[in-house]
This record gives structure tokens, C-alpha cells and sequence, in this order.
């Protein structure tokens, strides 16, 4: 009884102080604080039209705080973004608006029903910004769940009966707001519970209109990216704000709240001060309605200011090397000024490799200029691509000039916009050369696309003839899987956008499917606008290798690329071409590495490392697979990890050299293994 008495006047001082400490900071900003049952809730009054940009936490007991990973830091970690008096008028960031999205509604009331609100949930596993919803091709259109609730606080156990891996998804909740008084209206979030990283937008209209909405509230909390089955404890309250704004009784007023959360639990309620009020209350069911619209056809959903923002395609991202051109444009591998020349590596042999030696036989290529592969952690660049020395490729761009002089391009601007340098011990350099010739006058400009040699000490370039890349080369893109819809329908948006924005028609996209339960594979493949793909269903336990074999197996034209690749991910819209480029058959097979981004992060909000051990990701002409062996399916049968280095030692022991760099906009997402290896490996997470 002691004890539980020390600990009850524990928790009431914690509370006290905290409430003491919240008083003070909301006092300096002419604002009060009201407590209840432990938990320190701003209050404010008067006229004051002063933004609310802070956010409080109350973190419960001293040992659940000690167990908290950086929940101290949570007040540095919220940015908000907030409006005054009259910037609603004013403010710049705006969004199209598409009103016909063909979304039906069923089992819903009808337009303007008070007490409802719409609400459209999607169940993503990727990211914690709102920003990573909007680039989700099913955003704002189809979501997992559409349906309506009665007040303006979300929960996560609302979305009971889809499998939300763990607490990521993200909401729109939305519909007309109907004030019961004419004044200044002032409007916060809060959030309540927190055990993950998340980030909220609340827009408000002018009107009825979603098309004149505006950002009043922006808020994120990245404190908790943490991967799954970490223990923290909850953060009780976060609170972020608007300034005052005008609305007027008997009027409609448009709103949406957007939400976006990983791994973990939040709570989150929009609520407002009225004008005769002083402090924040819930908003009631008389002063909402919902903003379904009905038209001959039924009922559909507005799409709000609802994607431009962020509906890059993966291009607008990182583009990958920054001008890399499709097979529909006009590259010339070959200009025929310089001499013809045969390559030889030195650094590659037939020879016998233990096992996994192989990948200490793969080296790595310099480029210039200075590519998209850096990126910044705490003010400390990660390793990137190695950078060819400036002064080589001067030296390279002068004696190809030198060659232009006796050539009808003697008269052109050159520029060399891509270089790749691939030392061949003393015996001198290979380069991947990509350059513009622009013509003086008005004529188009040729871009090339070729592999030259300069030996060590000589003042002359000459054209690798049995070195050479295939312009109109035919890429399989090979997958496999087992209970990943989501997953596929993510790469199979992504090759969509691949071909919309190269017009690429020489690849394919090759699905092993181990017997899916999630979602019916073949359909979403017959459902999409690729041009090629192929499904092939495989019964029994998942195989990664004996998956990928499979799709290999597939392909009959020996003079094809295939490259087996992973559904986690993103494939920026030079990849196939660069591929092409990096793949010589009976020479050379291209094994990129990617940037493994850590949990709850995406391309858009980059967090992680370069992944340097693995070469899942690998290209090889059909031919060259065939004299490899391909994946060594009996010993890898049922295991992950190993499959691709067994590879790399035959493909190192028969001769081949290996293509490294790190690929610029090549993600990887964070991910579960769930489903995918039966009950053998259940709620485990992968990198």
C-alpha cells in the first residue's frame, strides 16, 4: 500500500509540474492552460489572433519516460505550419481539382446529411508524411476502406477488418463544416496516444468549394520511426494549430483532414473555439455534414485539392542519370571517327571461385559529373558514387574533339553529359562516354551513346568494337512472390510509369507467383495498362530463388536481357535504357546497387544507407544465364540470403566481369516478410 501510495503522489507531482511548465510557456504567448485528470490542455481566450505553431507532450510516469526512445525530443521534432488572421484569403498553395472520380458510395446518407462525415482509408505500409500518400497511385480514388463516421476524432482501431500491417495507413477525412455563428473561428489537432511516427494536414475552403481550400494546419512527429515490435512508451498529447478565421452562419465551408502513420498508434481529433468561446471543444455533429454529391449515375466522392502536389512519377524524384535517353530517341553507339579497337579485361579470367569469394572480384566504377547517389545525414554526406577525376575527362573530351576535326561534326558544340571509368589495371581506362553534339546552326542535336578505350599512354581514343552495348535489346524484368498484393500493385504502378514516360515498348514484366491468398495476381496484371507482362503461377512453398528461376526459364531468346528484380522497389525511369547500356552479352552482366531506405521512409524523405552486400538485383543476357546455370534452386530452395552471392561465383568463374555502381533513384522500402515464407518466419521485418 506504501508503495502504490509513493506512486500515486508520483504521478500527481509529474502531472502538476507538467501542467506548471505548460502554463508557463503558453503565458508567454498571452494564452492559459486547463488540466484534467493528469493532462495539460491549452485554452485560450480573448481576441488574440497570434499563431499556434507549439506543440506540449505529457509523457506519463518517469519509467515509462526512461523507456521512451527520444520521447524527450518530441516538442524538437514537430514542425507545424499555421495561418493568421486573413491569410486564409491570401494563402498560395492550391491544388487542382478533378470533380468527377467515378467513386460510388454505398450504404452511406445521402448529400448534406448533418452528424457525418466522409472518410476514405488507405492501407499503405510505406512512409509517415502525407506527402508519401499523395504520390500512392490509388490516392485520392480508391481507397482500401470508404465509409463515414460521426465526429471529427480518427482512431486506429476504426479500421478493424483490413490487415493494416501494424498501424500503417493514412485518411482523408472530409466534409462541409456548418458554423452556428458568425466570427472568428480558431482550429487545432490533437493527438493523443502516440506510439508512431506520423504527420496531419487540416485544409479549410472559403466556401463549399474544395477548389479554394487552403493549408490552415501542417504537423509531422518522426520521433518514432522505429521498426516494428519496439517497445516505447505512448506520448500522451501533441497539440498543433491555426490562427483565428473569419466564417459566417448559415454558410458551407469545405474542409479536409489528412492523415499518414507507421507502425503504431495515434489518435488524432480536429476541434475548434468558437467565437463566443474561450476554450477548444469538440466540433458537434449539428455544425458538420457530409460532402457527398449525387448525380444521375449515383453517389461520388470530390476529389479535393486532393494530388498534384505530389504525384511525382518516380522520374520527378531522382531521374537517374540525368539525361539518359530511351530507344525512342535517336542515340548513336557509334559516330565512326575513331579507330576500331578490341577490349580485353585484365581483371577478369575463367578460373575456379570458392564459394562466395566471388563478389571480392567486383569492383566498382568512377562516373562524372557528380550524380544524385549523395545524400545528407546529419549534415554528413553518405558514400556515393566515386567520381572520376576531372582532369581525365577533359583529357577524354579533347581527344574526341581531336577525332571530330577530320569528321562532318568537326564543327559542333560537344559536351560530354555522362562518364563512366572503368580502370583496366595499368593497361589503361574504358569509358562509358555519353555526349550532345549540337550543330552551330539550327540543326537537332545528336546524342551518343558508346564504349571507348584509351590505353595507358596513348593520345588516341578508339571504339571498342567487341565491346558494345544492344540499343533494341528486349528486358525481362523478373519478380516473385507470395501474399504481397500491395507490394505488386506498387511495382506494376511504377513499370506503368516507366513506359508512360519512355514509351520503352522492348521490355516485360515477368511475375512468379507462389499461389497468393491477398489478392488475385493475375488480375491486377490483366487490369493494368502494360503493354507486356507475364504471370506464371507456381503451387508449394515460396522459393525466392526457385521463383526468379522460374521467370528466367521463361524467356527462350538467348539474345534477350533478364534481370531479376524485387517488388520493394522503386525503379527510376532510365532504368531499363541503363540497363541495356551495362549489359554486353558474352562480356559483362549489371548488378546496381540500391539506396535501402530505413522505416517509414521514402524517396521523397530519404533516410538509410547504400545496400553494398547484395546483388539480388542482377542482368544478364539469356545466353549468359544459360552458361551460368542461373539460381542454384535445390540448395536454395527454401532459404533467403545467399542465393544471389552462389550466382556471382559462377558468374565470376566463367569469365564475366560485373557492371557496380550505386543506381540513382533505386529505393528500396522497408518491409515485412509476412506471408511470404509460410509460418516459418511470421511478423518478421526486413531492410
Amino acid at each position: 500500500m506504501a508503495r502504490l501510495t509513493t506512486r500515486f503522489l508520483m504521478l500527481t507531482a509529474t502531472a502538476v509540474l507538467l501542467c506548471l511548465q505548460a502554463a508557463i510557456y503558453y503565458t508567454r504567448d498571452r494564452c492559459s492552460v486547463a488540466c484534467t485528470e493528469g493532462r495539460c490542455v491549452p485554452a485560450y481566450s480573448g481576441d488574440e489572433s497570434n499563431q499556434i505553431t507549439r506543440s506540449t507532450a505529457a509523457q506519463g510516469s518517469s519509467e515509462d519516460t526512461a523507456s521512451a526512445r527520444g520521447a524527450s525530443a518530441t516538442t524538437d521534432m514537430i514542425r507545424s505550419v499555421a495561418t493568421t488572421k486573413g491569410q486564409l484569403e491570401n494563402a498560395t498553395t492550391d491544388y487542382p481539382f478533378d470533380s468527377d472520380t467515378g467513386n460510388h458510395f454505398t450504404n452511406t446518407p445521402p448529400f448534406g446529411t448533418k452528424g457525418g462525415l466522409n472518410l476514405d482509408v488507405w492501407m499503405w505500409p510505406v512512409g509517415f508524411l502525407v506527402d508519401d500518400l499523395r504520390i500512392k497511385r490509388d490516392f485520392p480514388h480508391k481507397p482500401s476502406i470508404r465509409t463515414f463516421i460521426e465526429s471529427l476524432k480518427v482512431e486506429f482501431n476504426q479500421f478493424a477488418g483490413v490487415s493494416n500491417e501494424r498501424g500503417k495507413y493514412g485518411h482523408r477525412l472530409y466534409g462541409l463544416l456548418h458554423p452556428s455563428t458568425t466570427g472568428e473561428y480558431s482550429f487545432i489537432v490533437e493527438m493523443t496516444h502516440i506510439t508512431c511516427a506520423f504527420s496531419v494536414e487540416l485544409w479549410l475552403s472559403t466556401d463549399h468549394n474544395p477548389t479554394k481550400s487552403k493549408k490552415i494546419i501542417a504537423t509531422e512527429h518522426s520521433d518514432a520511426v522505429l521498426p516494428p515490435n519496439t517497445t516505447v512508451s505512448p506520448i500522451l498529447y501533441m497539440m498543433a494549430g491555426s490562427g483565428n478565421i473569419q466564417l459566417e452562419s448559415g454558410r458551407a465551408y469545405y474542409f479536409e483532414f489528412l492523415e499518414k502513420a507507421f507502425n503504431g498508434r495515434v489518435i488524432t481529433e480536429v476541434k475548434w473555439r468558437t467565437p463566443e468561446g474561450s476554450m477548444f471543444t469538440s466540433i458537434p455533429p449539428s455544425c458538420f455534414a457530409m460532402a457527398v454529391e449525387l448525380d444521375g449515375r449515383g453517389q461520388y466522392v470530390p476529389s479535393p485539392m486532393a494530388t498534384a502536389l505530389l504525384r511525382p512519377l518516380p522520374s520527378q524524384v531522382l531521374q537517374g542519370h540525368r539525361k539518359i535517353k530511351s530507344v525512342t530517341d535517336n542515340v548513336v553507339s557509334d559516330l565512326s571517327v575513331l579507330p576500331s579497337c578490341e577490349f580485353s579485361a585484365g581483371y577478369v579470367s575463367k578460373h575456379r571461385v570458392k564459394r562466395f569469394r566471388g563478389v571480392y572480384e567486383v569492383f566498382e566504377s568512377s562516373v562524372y559529373p557528380v550524380d544524385e547517389t549523395w545524400f545528407y545525414r546529419r549534415n554528413t554526406p553518405d558514400i556515393g558514387n566515386n567520381q572520376t577525376d576531372p582532369k581525365v575527362v577533359e583529357r577524354v573530351l579533347e581527344l574526341y574533339k581531336k577525332a571530330l576535326q577530320s569528321s562532318s561534326y568537326q564543327n559542333d558544340n560537344v559536351r560530354i553529359y555522362q562518364l563512366e571509368e572503368t580502370i583496366n589495371g595499368r593497361s589503361g581506362s574504358r569509358f562509358h562516354l555519353e555526349m550532345e553534339l549540337k550543330p552551330t546552326g539550327n540543326g537537332a542535336s545528336i546524342y551518343t551513346s558508346e564504349y571507348v578505350y584509351l590505353p595507358a599512354g596513348s593520345n588516341e581514343l578508339c571504339h571498342t568494337t567487341n565491346f558494345q552495348w544492344t540499343p533494341r535489346a528486349f528486358v525481362y524484368l523478373v519478380t516473385s512472390l507470395k501474399n504481397l498484393g500491395q507490394w505488386l500493385k506498387h511495382l506494376v504502378e511504377n513499370v506503368e510509369d516507366l513506359y508512360a514516360q519512355t514509351h520503352d515498348d522492348h521490355f516485360e514484366l515477368v511475375v512468379v507467383d507462389y499461389d497468393s491468398q491477398d489478392m488475385d495476381v493475375e488480375s491486377v496484371l490483366k487490369n493494368s495498362t502494360l503493354k507486356r507482362w507475364k504471370y506464371i503461377k507456381k503451387s508449394g512453398p515460396f522459393s525466392r530463388s526457385g521463383g526468379l528461376q522460374a521467370g528466367i526459364d521463361y524467356v527462350t531468346d538467348p539474345n534477350s536481357i533478364v534481370m531479376t528484380i524485387d517488388m520493394h522497389l522503386t525503379l527510376p525511369m532510365g532504368f531499363v535504357e541503363y540497363t541495356r547500356k551495362h549489359v554486353i552479352q558474352g562480356k559483362m552482366g549489371y548488378t546496381p546497387m540500391f539506396f535501402r531506405l530505413g522505416p517509414g521512409y521514402t524517396e521523397i524523405n530519404v533516410n538509410g544507407f547504400w545496400e553494398v552486400l547484395t546483388y539480388g538485383v542482377l542482368a544478364l543476357f539469356k545466353s549468359d544465364w544459360s552458361t551460368v546455370g542461373g539460381f542454384n534452386v535445390r540448395r536454395f530452395a527454401d532459404k533467403w540470403g545467399g542465393e544471389d552471392w552462389d550466382v556471382i561465383d559462377r558468374v565470376v568463374s566463367n569469365g564475366y566481369e560485373v557492371f557496380r555502381l550505386r543506381h540513382p533513384g533505386l529505393f528500396h522500402y522497408y518491409h515485412s516478410w509476412d506471408g511470404m515464407w509460410g509460418n516459418k518466419t511470421t511478423h518478421m521485418t526486413h531492410w
